[in-house]
C-alpha cells in the first residue's frame, strides 16, 4: 500500500515537470528583459570566452557573477544561440534539482517527507520554467545550502562545511546581495559552532571563498574597488524607495505566507495566516524538546527569520527573485512534520496546497499559450517580427534600428540580431541602407506618447517620411523607409548603441 501510494506521488511528480515544459514544448520561451540580457552576455562570451563579471545589479557599481553564463553556455553553443535549445537545459535542470533534493531530504526526514517535497515543489516551479535568469537560477542550490549545513552541524565534518561554503559561493556568483546575506547569517552560526566545538581547522576551510569568488576580486582590483565600495554605500544608504508602510507591510506579508500559494484570496489569506501560526507553533515545540531535529527546526528559524531582518538593506519592496529562492526552504520546512504524530494532518495540508497549485499553475500557463503572439516578451512573437523582414527583404542588404522606451531593447534586439544570422539576412544593425528598418516596441500603458517618433527623427536621424508601416499583434511595429544616398550619409547618435560590456 506504501509503495502504491508512493508510486501515486512521484507520477504526480512527473506530470508537473511535463507541465513544465508546456510552453518549451510549442517552441516559446518567456523572453522578459532579464532573459534576454542574459542572452546578450552569452554571446558576449561566445566572443570574449573568459569574462569575470555577470549582469549589473540593481545597485550602481555592483554586478552579479558570471557563472549562470558558463552554465548555459554549453547548450548557447549546442542550440547556435536558439533560446528554445537553452530553455531544455532549464527542464534538465530542473529535473537534477529534483532527484538531488530527494536524496537530501529522504536523509534529513525520509522517504515520504521526499516524495511530497518533490511533488510540491515540482508544481510550485512549472510556471516558471519557461524563463530562468540567474536569479532565479538560486533556487536550484538552496536545498544544498540548507542540506549541507545542517549535516555539518550534527557530524562535525568538515566536508559538509566546505560544501556549503560552495553553495554559498555559488549564491554569490548568481545573485551576489542575495548570497552575501546568506554568507552572513551562515558565518554566524559557522564561526560560533566552530568556538564551542573548538573545531578549529575548520576555519582553514573558509580560505576556499577567495577562490572561489576569485572573479570578483580580480575585477575589484582592476576597477578602483567600486563593487566593495558600491555595497558600503547600500549599506549606508537610509532612504526607503517605496513608502515606509508599504516597505514593512511587504516583508511582513512575504513572511507569513510561506511562499505556499499564489493567487491568495481573503478565505486563503486567513489560512495562510493559520498554517504560519501552526508551523510557528510546532517549530517552538521541536526546538523546546530534545531530539534529533531540533537544531534543523532551529535552522529554519533561523535562516528565514534572518533572511528578512537581512532584507532591511534593501531600501525598496522585495521583488519575486528574492522571495522565490525561498520556496525549496519552506517547503522542506513544511513536509518536515510528515516526520512527527502528525503526519495526517500535514498529508491533507500539503494535499490540499498541491491542488491549489495545480489549478494556479495549469491556469497561469493556459494563459501564457493562449496569449502567446499577444505578449510582448513571448520569443515566438518576436522571431515571427525578424521573420517578416527576412521574408520581406529575401537577401537583399538593408539596415536596421531596435527601439523600446527602456533603450535597453534587450528583446527585440537578441531577437533580430539570432533570427537574421539564422535566416542568412544580410542585416546590419545601427547602420543605414537603401532600405532601413525601425523595428519598435510599443509605448508604456501608462505613457502611450513614448513611441518611436521622436527617436527615429532626432538619435536616429531619418527626416523622410515611411514607405510602410506595419504593426503587430504583440504592439511591435516595424517601420520601413526608402533612403537616398545623401540621406545614408547623416550618421546617427552613436549614444543609442547600447550594447554589453564587461569591464
Amino acid at each position: 500500500m506504501k509503495l502504491l501510494f508512493y508510486l501515486v506521488l512521484l507520477g504526480f511528480t512527473f506530470y508537473n515537470v511535463f507541465l513544465s515544459s508546456a510552453l518549451v514544448r510549442s517552441g516559446e520561451v518567456n523572453f522578459f528583459n532579464d532573459v534576454a540580457r542574459d542572452f546578450l552576455l552569452f554571446q558576449e562570451l561566445d566572443v570574449k570566452k573568459i569574462v569575470l563579471i555577470g549582469a549589473r545589479s540593481s545597485t550602481n557599481g555592483l554586478f552579479h557573477g558570471s557563472l549562470w553564463s558558463y552554465i548555459n553556455y554549453p547548450f548557447y553553443l549546442l542550440g547556435n544561440g536558439d533560446p528554445v535549445v537553452v530553455a531544455w537545459f532549464w527542464i534538465g535542470l530542473e529535473i537534477i534539482f529534483l532527484f538531488t533534493s530527494f536524496y537530501m531530504v529522504k536523509k534529513l526526514f525520509g522517504t515520504l517527507a521526499a516524495f511530497a517535497y518533490v511533488l510540491l515543489i515540482s508544481i510550485k516551479m512549472a510556471p516558471h520554467m519557461d524563463g530562468i535568469f540567474h536569479a532565479e537560477a538560486t533556487f536550484f542550490f538552496i536545498p544544498m545550502f540548507f542540506f549541507t549545513i545542517c549535516m555539518y552541524i550534527k557530524s562535525k565534518k568538515n566536508l559538509y562545511l566546505v560544501f556549503h561554503l560552495l553553495a554559498l559561493a555559488v549564491l554569490i556568483q548568481l545573485e551576489v546581495g542575495i548570497g552575501i546575506q546568506f554568507f552572513i547569517l551562515s558565518s554566524l552560526i559557522i564561526f560560533s559552532f566552530i568556538f564551542k566545538n573548538k573545531l578549529w581547522k575548520h576555519l582553514f576551510s573558509f580560505s576556499l571563498m577567495p577562490f572561489l569568488l576569485s572573479n570578483f576580486i580580480i575585477f575589484d582590483l582592476r576597477h578602483d574597488l567600486r563593487m566593495a565600495k558600491a555595497l558600503i554605500d547600500t549599506g549606508k544608504a537610509s532612504k526607503f524607495f517605496a513608502p515606509l508602510g508599504s516597505w514593512l507591510g511587504n516583508r511582513i506579508n512575504n513572511a507569513i505566507s510561506l511562499q505556499l500559494f499564489e493567487g491568495q484570496s481573503p478565505i486563503s489569506n486567513l489560512f495562510i495566516i493559520a498554517v504560519f501560526i501552526l508551523v510557528m507553533a510546532l517549530t517552538t515545540l521541536y526546538i523546546r524538546k530534545e531530539n534529533k531535529y531540533r537544531h534543523i527546526y532551529f535552522l529554519f528559524i533561523f535562516y528565514y527569520f534572518g533572511y528578512f531582518i537581512m532584507s532591511f538593506f534593501n531600501k525598496g519592496i522585495l521583488l519575486f527573485h528574492y522571495i522565490y529562492l525561498l520556496m525549496p526552504l519552506t517547503t522542506l520546512w513544511l513536509v518536515s512534520f510528515l516526520k512527527g504524530k502528525y503526519k495526517i494532518l500535514f498529508l491533507l495540508l500539503i494535499g490540499f496546497l498541491y491542488t491549489s497549485n495545480l489549478q494556479f499553475s495549469k491556469s497561469d500557463i493556459n494563459v501564457h499559450r493562449e496569449n502567446s503572439m499577444n505578449n510582448y516578451n513571448s520569443w515566438k512573437a518576436l522571431s515571427l517580427i525578424a521573420n517578416d523582414v527576412s521574408e520581406r527583404e529575401k537577401g537583399k542588404e538593408f539596415g536596421y534600428f531596435v527601439f523600446a522606451p527602456d533603450a535597453l531593447a534587450y528583446q527585440p534586439r537578441y531577437a533580430m540580431i539570432y533570427n537574421f544570422k539564422k535566416n542568412h539576412s544580410m542585416a546590419f544593425e545601427y547602420t543605414k541602407k537603401s532600405t532601413t528598418y525601425i523595428i519598435a516596441a510599443p509605448p508604456p500603458a501608462n505613457n502611450p506618447y513614448m513611441t518611436y517618433v521622436w527617436w527615429s527623427k532626432v538619435p536616429v536621424r531619418i527626416s523622410s517620411e515611411p514607405v510602410k508601416v506595419k504593426k503587430f499583434a504583440n504592439g511591435f511595429t516595424i517601420i520601413i523607409y526608402n533612403l537616398s544616398a545623401q540621406e545614408q550619409k547623416i550618421s546617427h547618435d552613436k549614444s543609442i548603441e547600447l550594447g554589453i560590456h564587461f569591464r
